[in-house]
């Protein structure tokens, strides 16, 4: 056979074998395949680094809240009870006077300290209190704390027997008189709790004592207040008395300390606001 006739026998048989192909199906599912994989993977891709992010920022505030808290200042007991203003002010800034009797209601929670009784809620800072002053060599002493409406009106009907026997006042003169210095029955403030009246142990005038301005530039750091202050007998009512402190709180402290007020002017401004 001649080399024509070779590629044109060739060139026939080619015509009419049909080249294999793949079914459109099978060619579909790998598509699909395909597609899907590419899909999670771009999905993996966006997610993982968020989930990282997220795990970053956890730790890092973690980390800052650790770090803070190794150098932050240590709290003493009395910062703890007092910069949180735990108590009612209503009870904090409660005045008893003469003419604001004790209420009816008012709810003691005494406790023992230094063979007085207060309410529990100024122990920790009248015990910081002390221990502060005694660091500094001061010698305090309380001598006072917590009386008694049976208390108060023997201290209060022994005032008024003295002025009778000592100025010759009547009887109705007395009662009236003592109350300028001694309050009667559910009218004095030492039945509150929250008084204390301190003494130095090296001197007998506590107001010429290094352990009163101790008090006086100290006590309000610790919530106490000098309860009738020189200068202002208008307003308590009472005249000076050096000895008689009286818890209200850090901040009410502060605030009064800062504005010249004592507890009564205090009380009165808060009200009109």
């Amino acid at each position: 056979m001649r080399r024509d006739e070779i590629i044109s026998v060739k060139s026939t048989l080619g015509k009419g074998k049909k080249k294999p192909q793949r079914s459109k199906r099978q060619k579909n599912e790998f598509t699909m395949d395909d597609d899907s994989a590419a899909k999670k993977l771009k999905t993996a891709l966006i997610i993982l680094p968020i989930i990282m992010i997220l795990l970053a920022i956890t730790g890092l505030i973690i980390g800052l809240n650790q770090f803070s808290g190794l150098f932050a200042p240590a709290q003493t007991q009395s910062s703890v009870q007092s910069d949180a203003e735990v108590y009612d002010d209503s009870k904090l800034l409660l005045i008893v006077s003469p003419d604001s009797p004790l209420p009816g209601d008012y709810a003691l929670n005494l406790d023992s300290f230094g063979g007085i009784q207060v309410d529990k809620m100024i122990i920790p800072d009248l015990q910081a209190m002390l221990d502060a002053a005694k660091k500094e060599g001061m010698a305090l002493s309380c001598d006072v704390g917590y009386i008694s409406p049976e208390q108060q009106h023997e201290v209060y009907m022994d005032e008024v027997q003295r002025l009778i026997a000592q100025n010759g006042y009547s009887n109705s003169r007395a009662l009236e008189e003592a109350e300028n210095t001694v309050p009667a029955e559910n009218h004095s403030e030492l039945q509150t709790g929250l008084c204390v009246r301190f003494s130095s142990l090296r001197s007998g005038s506590f107001k010429g004592s290094e352990e009163y301005y101790w008090l006086m530039s100290n006590s309000i750091r610790y919530g106490f207040i000098l309860r009738y202050p020189e200068g202002k007998e208008s307003s308590t009512g009472f005249g000076e008395d050096d000895s008689l402190f009286r818890y209200v709180g850090m901040q009410n402290a502060s605030h009064m300390r800062s504005m010249d007020m004592c507890l009564d002017e205090y009380v009165r401004y808060l009200n009109s606001r």
